[in-house]
């Protein structure tokens, strides 16, 4: 009989000199083997007694099945608390923005930087933290980030200045940059088959909670105003997580790399780098300094440096060199198309949570317990969309994606009529149904999405697209934020004075622009492969 400790080695109770298999050749009691006679009583040399163990082998073959099986879930488990927490701290400040700018005397745009500076870093940082669990070692990565991320969320409960605080941000978002694509690295290497979109979709489920819920836990813990800490908690909460994800981690994560080691492409991270800081930096801080020259002159720069990014990734791409971003990702349509998916996604949605906020605390005067209560109905729709979606796509295919985007628009659209319908009187009541069907919409998008992208991807090259995909989403996150905050307190700017009314009017001009990214996504899905996405779901399997 053979069994596996936790670094995997395999043992053979029969010869294995260990101290753990003489024990169980002297008790004989492994999983119900037992101590049988190896000779005959009638040899000439007396009786003799092995102690070598049998067991039947279909029990044997059951038992250690069920061990990588339970390993494997075990895994998952750790790994998704790395990716909750990245994607919970993207939203879960949102709540604080009121208590921060009152505590720390914060402007508007430090405001802003505070939510942008972790997502800006995040997404500078993705694809070459994807990479370098490649080279060094997937769990080394995950695990140091994790680290890096604890450490940044202690610093940023302690902040006592808005600069501080946005520091503390940033040293966030370079952790969560580091563990986040070794997620999706973990799932591809450790699962296959049905197990493995079994193991996607509920990633993406998860990513979708920890923005949604983002907002009420944040809600919840400032309302709860923990020992007088106002929102430091939103912070502080993460301290405990990730230190027992750490532990957990080193114990039960294995080691993982690429077949060959790629080498890091310095010049690609310089160049995404430039482009990503020269679109989001002017978006978010170019109302509060009065848009001067040179930052215009820097949005007017990020276009360019994307091509030349391109155009720099292809020529690493065609030498056969190890290009940050292997283009010929793009030449699969599933690919191609899914990944402006996800950036329109994300925008719309931390658009929407960004500005939704805004107007109910600052504008309408909810608490931060009533404003979170308010995506408890958002919540409600999208895990229960989680949950029906990989059903529905045997059935519906692309077509899931399609109804996906058209519920997002009925939603955000219902949520425009009822605010002008009910004006500064509304209730959370009111805004249940639409907000729910939003939830549906967003949901029933994300569920597939993840398949699909990936349906392409050989495995050798899983960490970089896993760090294109977590860019993408990042990316969305930053831009959403900055250019529908900037769209938002442009409007709110325009009235004569800060009041309820000229908060209300302010969201409600900025809620047909919130529409456009789903009705782009809407007619996206339409240049997708003529294939259904059940088709490009069964090619992750083996």
């Amino acid at each position: 009989m053979e069994w596996l400790d936790r670094k995997g080695t395999g043992h053979h109770i029969a010869s294995c000199p260990c101290w753990r298999c003489h024990l169980f050749r002297l008790i004989g009691l492994v999983s119900a083997g037992r101590l049988v006679e190896s000779e005959s009583r009638f040899e000439p040399l007396g009786a003799s007694v092995s102690t070598r163990l049998e067991l039947p082998r279909p029990r044997a073959i059951e038992t250690a099945a069920a061990l990588a099986l339970r390993r494997r879930w075990l895994i998952l488990g750790i790994v998704l608390v790395g990716s909750f927490m990245a994607v919970l701290d993207v939203f879960i400040v949102t709540q604080g923005l009121p208590s921060i700018r009152t505590t720390l005397g914060a402007g508007v745009s430090d405001l802003e930087l505070v939510v942008s500076a972790y997502s800006l870093v995040y997404a500078v940082f993705l694809i070459t933290g994807g990479r370098l669990g490649d080279i060094l070692d997937r769990k080394r990565i995950f695990l140091f980030g994790m680290t890096v991320f604890t450490v940044a969320s202690a610093l940023a409960g302690y902040a006592p200045s808005a600069p501080f605080l946005v520091g503390a941000r940033a040293l966030q978002g370079l952790g969560a940059a580091l563990m986040y694509p070794q997620v999706l690295s973990i799932i591809q290497v450790t699962f296959k088959g049905t197990e493995r979109s079994l193991a996607l979709g509920l990633f993406a489920a998860v990513g979708g909670i920890g923005a949604i819920t983002g907002n009420i836990i944040g809600g919840l813990l400032i309302q709860l105003n923990l020992a007088g800490l106002a929102w430091r908690p939103i912070f502080l909460v993460n301290v405990p997580i990730g230190i027992f994800g750490v532990v957990a981690g080193f114990l039960v994560l294995k080691p993982s790399r690429a077949d060959r080691a790629p080498k890091l492409d310095l010049p690609g991270v310089g160049l995404i780098s430039a482009f990503l800081v020269s679109l989001i930096l002017p978006l978010a801080e170019g109302q509060q300094l009065g848009w001067p020259a040179w930052m215009i002159l820097l949005l007017l720069l990020s276009l360019p440096l994307l091509g030349v990014f391109i155009l720099y990734e292809r020529r690493r791409t065609d030498a056969g060199a190890d290009p940050l971003v292997d283009m010929d990702l793009f030449k699969h349509r599933s690919f191609a198309i899914g990944m402006p998916l996800v950036i329109l996604y994300y925008i719309a949605a931390s658009g929407f949570f960004f500005t939704f906020v805004l107007f109910l605390q600052s504008g309408l005067g909810f608490s931060p317990i009533a404003s979170g209560l308010a995506f408890v109905a958002i919540n409600t729709g999208f895990i229960t969309a989680s949950l029906l979606g990989p059903r529905l796509i045997p059935r519906l295919g692309n077509h899931l994606l399609s109804f996906a985007y058209a519920l997002q628009v009925a939603g955000l659209v219902w949520t425009m009529l009822t605010i002008t319908s009910s004006g500064t009187a509304l209730t959370l009541n009111e805004l249940a149904l639409p907000l729910s069907m939003f939830g549906l919409g967003a949901g029933f998008a994300l569920s597939p999405l993840l398949g699909i992208i990936l349906s392409g991807v050989p495995s050798q090259d899983v960490g970089a697209a896993s760090g294109v995909v977590s860019t993408s989403m990042q990316i969305g996150n930053t831009v959403g934020i900055s250019l529908f905050g900037l769209v938002f307190y442009r409007f709110l700017s325009s009235q004569l004075a800060s009041t309820p009314v000229s908060y209300l009017d302010a969201f409600k001009l900025t809620l047909p622009f919130l529409i456009i990214p789903s009705i782009s996504s809407f007619m996206l899905v339409f240049l997708l492969s003529k294939h259904r996405a059940r088709q490009i779901i069964h090619r992750l399997e083996p």
